[in-house]
């Protein structure tokens, strides 16, 4: 573990593995790099992998509040993509993943996207789909906005934890999670809307690496939404499914993950 300014942003790095294919992972919201260790350990043989905070998470710095969120955690990954790397990102480390496919293709020797949370392709797609994210998310977003942090954050975990029950978590990890809630709001427009203008524009068909869209089955028309809309646009795209993994599916279910990763790296090399 390394502390390391990235774009101008204290951060710390986390490295998982020895192998001759160089990567990045890229994080969920309110988690942090070093959370990986199994899904790590299990494709450590194939990859060499970095990973990094992003602002206001594990060690990094806190957020500032200047700019934008996702454009700032996109110049921090880009600030390590120094090469062509396997790019692995989970949620919303999966749209700024498709960013770096977009903007640097070069660099993205393949894609990988683990309940990316792209939603606005899913209300692109299917205008129901803003009806049920709304009834999903809206609760949330009033509590945040009400100052209701604790209950927002349960509300939160509720949809997008990795299924233990909030009163089940200890008292200190509630309570630090609720002091980052606040980052989800930060996220949300490249989240929520087709601010970066990837939808409307096509880039996302542009797209030519190799991608692997992965979701654990429980997160309902929108995520699916999201992996089918994905697989339309991006051309060269294998969509898999994994029971029973949830939206922390790395976590949950990591050995199944990793058998999809290695599975899928092996037909690239092939």
């Amino acid at each position: 573990m390394v502390q390391r300014v990235l774009a101008g942003h204290p951060s710390h790095l986390s490295t998982y593995g020895f192998g001759p294919r160089k990567g990045l992972l890229l994080h969920c919201s309110l988690a942090h790099g070093g959370v990986y260790s199994k899904l790590g350990a299990a494709i450590g043989g194939a990859f060499s992998l970095t990973s990094f905070d992003q602002p206001g998470h594990g060690r990094a710095a806190d957020w500032d509040d200047k700019g934008d969120m996702q454009d700032r955690v996109t110049e921090m990954a880009l600030d390590l993509l120094t090469e062509p790397m396997d790019v692995i990102g989970h949620s919303f480390g999966g749209t700024v993943a498709l960013r770096l496919a977009v903007e640097r293709p070069e660099m993205v020797r393949s894609l990988i996207l683990i309940e990316p949370v792209m939603m606005a392709i899913a209300k692109a797609d299917n205008p129901k789909a803003v009806d049920v994210l709304k009834q999903e998310m809206g609760p949330f977003y009033q509590a945040l906005q009400d100052g209701e942090l604790e209950l927002a954050t349960r509300l939160f975990t509720e949809t997008y934890g990795d299924g233990r029950p909030w009163d089940s978590l200890p008292i200190e990890g509630r309570k630090a999670l609720a002091r980052r809630i606040h980052l989800i709001g930060a996220n949300s427009r490249g989240v929520n809307e087709d601010h970066y203008n990837l939808i409307a524009s096509r880039k996302l068909e542009q797209i030519s690496a190799p991608t692997l869209v992965m979701d654990g089955c429980q997160g309902g028309p929108v995520m699916e939404g999201v992996c089918a809309g994905l697989a339309k646009r991006i051309a060269n795209t294998t969509w898999v499914r994994i029971s029973d993994g949830g939206h922390m599916v790395p976590l949950t279910r990591p050995e199944a993950v990793a058998r999809e990763i290695l599975q899928f790296i092996s037909q690239q090399q092939g």
